[in-house]
Formats: C-alpha cells, sequence, structure tokens
C-alpha cells in the first residue's frame, strides 16, 4: 500500500457527515451493522474493560461504547474530534480532540476501546502510536469496526453493501441528512486489509487478533500492549 493508513485528505468531510447524523446515529447505525453492533460492542468492552479500570473512548461519538464501559464498572474517558457529538454524549469526563495528538500524561489510561471509530483516523499509524503512549503496559485496547475482508470477493461483495444500503437506510431513518451514512463507503475504501490492520496493531501496540463476522466485513479487534492478545476466532 503506497499511501500512509488513514482518512488523510477525506477526514474533514467524515467529520462533518458524522455531525449531521447525531439524531440517527444510534438506531441507523444498528440498522447497518444488521443489528450486530450491541453484540459487537460487548465482546469488545468484556475484553478491554475490568471494574475500576480507567478506559479511554476513543471516538466516542455520542457515547454509546462508553454506556457498556460504564454497565462493566469501568470509568470511560471520552475523546472525540465533533463537539456536537460530545454533547449529546451527555458524559462529563468528554474531551474534544484527535487521535493524533492525545492530551493526556503518558501511561495513564488501564485500556481503551472505540466504536466504528477507528477507521475514521486521518493518521492511523500515528494514532496508534499515541493511544500506545497513553496505555500502562499490559494496557488491553480492543475495537469494533467495518473490516475489509482479505478474500477479494468478500471484499467486493462488502463494497456492494456499502455502496448501496447505508445511504437508503439512513433516508429512511432521518430523511435527508442520513444520505451522509453514503460516506461509509468512502472510508471503506481507505481502510486496510484485515490481516494489514493486525500486522500493523503488532507493529505499533502489540500482538492482536480478529474476530471476522459478515463475512470479514464486521470486524472485533484486541491487543495487549506490549503483550498477546487472545487467539483470533
Amino acid at each position: 500500500m503506497n499511501r500512509k493508513p488513514g482518512l488523510q485528505r477525506k477526514w474533514g468531510y467524515v467529520v462533518n457527515s458524522l455531525q449531521e447524523i447525531i439524531p440517527s446515529y444510534e438506531l441507523a447505525s444498528r440498522r447497518i451493522s444488521l443489528y450486530q453492533d450491541k453484540r459487537m460492542r460487548a465482546e469488545a468492552v468484556g475484553f478491554a474493560v475490568k471494574r475500576g479500570d480507567l478506559i479511554l473512548d476513543l471516538g466516542s461519538g455520542p457515547g454509546t461504547m462508553s454506556r457498556v464501559v460504564a454497565a462493566r464498572g469501568g470509568t470511560a474517558v471520552l475523546v472525540d474530534a465533533s463537539r456536537a457529538m460530545l454533547k449529546a454524549s451527555k458524559f462529563e469526563n468528554a474531551v474534544q480532540g484527535v487521535f493524533e495528538m492525545l492530551p493526556f500524561r503518558d501511561g495513564c489510561f488501564d485500556g481503551a476501546v472505540s466504536g466504528f471509530a477507528v477507521r475514521d483516523a486521518h493518521d492511523l499509524p500515528l494514532a496508534l502510536s499515541q493511544l500506545s503512549r497513553v496505555l500502562k503496559r499490559r494496557g488491553r485496547f480492543a475495537f469494533c469496526d467495518l473490516g475489509k475482508p482479505d478474500a477479494a470477493f468478500k471484499a467486493l461483495a462488502v463494497a456492494m453493501y456499502l455502496r448501496t444500503v447505508p445511504g437508503v437506510i439512513g433516508l429512511a431513518s432521518t430523511g435527508r441528512s442520513g444520505l451522509r451514512y453514503a460516506s461509509l463507503y468512502d472510508t471503506y475504501n481507505l481502510v486496510l486489509h484485515n490481516s494489514q490492520l493486525v500486522a500493523l496493531l503488532g507493529a505499533v501496540l502489540g500482538d492482536a487478533s480478529i474476530h471476522e463476522m459478515q463475512m470479514g466485513g464486521a470486524i472485533v479487534v484486541k491487543c495487549v500492549k506490549d503483550g498477546r492478545a487472545s487467539k483470533a476466532r
């Protein structure tokens, strides 16, 4: 891959699109994921969070993932580039910021989670480097997201789904502004294939595992900083 992983020049467009769909964010996301989003979030949080942990919610949006963290007994600190998203979350521990310049001291978090946001990094290697900096040694990181299967025919099938379905679901869920969900296809075109993503995580953080669902178009990724994550399934 010649370009650096991340949205790069598409970043501003995607962030603006997300701000327009705040009212329908959770409902439309659930429908687009074919109602697998709750299961995926629970799996990620179940791996990364222990009771009493201080957890970074990277790209928190309106706090959907942080509510799962709180239910498990962790304390979430939300980070998102969008002030509007953070206001919608109702969480007090909310900081506006970007993945590539996290405003926290080294080694301050017990773990980190992210729900459908890692692919939105402007510069993914730099974002993961920043995450590694703020995590304690042996800190766990888990996230759910869109995946890009390694097999070409599966990658094409997922691309066809994202090219057509999210915009229709968004329109049905929230009206004209829901057409912004079509930007999922744009981000999908820029993401790493699943094996490349795991390799990058391994190089920056620690050995990672990936749980693929829906032909690899939906993923839960788990990683332990400077350690070994659970086996892939």
